[in-house]
């Protein structure tokens, strides 16, 4: 009886610890889509200079699940403000993103729209 209990014990510990853990261990990263708001000629200023913004969509694997999100910022493979991305049951994919001066607009090929204004973005460093 008292081994039953500490293997069930033990068990509910391990299985707690990847619950609250796991969402938090990254196994793996995928980039569905990259571009940059120098490709449209679109720039941002940031401590008195003017920089082109990245826009990543990422797959990410972890423990327990897998999401995406889009990370963006003047250098968004290192430094990037998330966006967690919940468009429908399928992986999402973008259909048209439009870099304006003052945010970004990603449209989806489900048609929803997301808007992010640029102050989120233009100084993640």
């Amino acid at each position: 009886m008292r081994r039953t209990f500490s293997i069930v014990a033990v068990s509910a510990a391990l299985l707690a610890a990847i619950l609250l853990v796991g969402p938090s261990i990254t196994l793996r990263t995928q980039v569905l889509h990259r571009e940059t708001s120098g490709d449209a000629g679109v720039t941002y200023e940031h401590s008195g200079a003017r920089w082109s913004s990245d826009l990543y969509l990422m797959k990410i694997r972890t423990v327990t699940d897998t999401r995406y999100e889009l990370r963006l910022g003047p250098d968004a493979a290192s430094y990037y403000y998330p966006v967690a991305l919940a468009f429908g049951s399928e992986p999402p994919a973008l259909r048209e993103v439009t870099w304006l001066p003052d945010a970004v607009e990603i449209t989806a090929t489900t048609g929803e729209t997301l808007r992010v204004p640029a102050d989120n973005f233009r100084s993640a460093r």
